[in-house]
């Protein structure tokens, strides 16, 4: 063992035995905390592409996004999970904002022969979306632009709706199959038309994958995935990134 690898271990054990840590962090209400990267990025080299694609993920958004390692993870992991699987179908994520996420899903549409298909007003939110069931009723978002998301994710297979969802839809959109969909829209009503309008066009083995579900913050999603829940077979998976995603994975048998 070299003097380089004797000094990382025993950094990495004073890390992982210290105040950001477990048990400790857990006792102190710190935002931040200290964890392995998964192996199969460290001692298998299986996400080569995130060293690049991490700057996309937290340009002009590094508040929310620079300590929400685990959520880019579990993007890159599952999305290239379907994607190997050979499901079919194009990518699409409604509710965009600067086009982080939108970034990461661009990459794998490209690398994979799909088409991403963006759903936003790229304008923040619109009042005719608040409702009852959103506890936070607060004007956001409004600080990013077409022009923007497609300096973050290029603009090769990429296409951007813009306007309030559902209402921008078109005859062609509606044909389409999807193997992704990453819903982001924080408030009810855009959620519920989302899971409504994706889960009969996403194709068997497809992923629905649903932002903020655990974030009381935007209580409104939770209820719109519970509500959606009650009425499909398949049950959603919960992520512990930093709002909480929830994860659906259509059966294979189902059309």
């Amino acid at each position: 063992m070299s003097d380089s690898d004797i000094f990382e271990k025993a950094n990495v054990r004073d890390l992982v035995s210290g105040a950001l840590a477990p048990p400790a962090v857990l006792a102190l209400p710190h935002r931040v905390y200290i964890a392995y990267r998964p192996d199969s990025d460290i001692l298998y080299n299986r996400f080569p592409e995130l060293k690049d694609l991490s700057q996309k993920w937290v340009h002009g958004n590094v508040n929310n996004n620079g300590g929400d390692l685990p959520r880019l993870y579990l993007l890159a992991m599952n999305v290239k999970h379907v994607l190997a699987d050979g499901v079919v179908g194009d990518i699409a994520e409604l509710g965009v904002y600067k086009g982080n996420s939108a970034a990461l899903l661009a990459h794998y549409a490209r690398t994979n022969g799909r088409t991403l298909y963006l759903f936003d007003t790229f304008d923040g939110f619109v009042p005719e979306d608040f409702s009852a069931q959103d506890p936070n009723r607060e004007m956001g978002f409004r600080d990013t632009s077409v022009e923007f998301v497609l300096e973050n994710t290029g603009t090769e297979a990429v296409e951007c709706i813009k306007g309030r969802f559902p209402g921008t839809l078109t005859q062609e959109i509606s044909a389409r199959s999807f193997a992704i969909v990453h819903i982001d829209a924080d408030l009810y009503q855009p959620t519920k038309a989302g899971l409504d309008f994706f889960y009969e066009r996403l194709s068997p083995g497809g992923m629905l994958i649903v932002h903020d579900y655990i974030n009381e913050y935007w209580g409104g999603v939770k209820q719109a995935v519970d509500e959606f829940a009650a009425r499909v077979p398949e049950q959603f998976v919960l992520m512990p990134d930093k709002s909480g995603t929830a994860i659906l994975r259509k059966n294979i048998n189902r059309t």
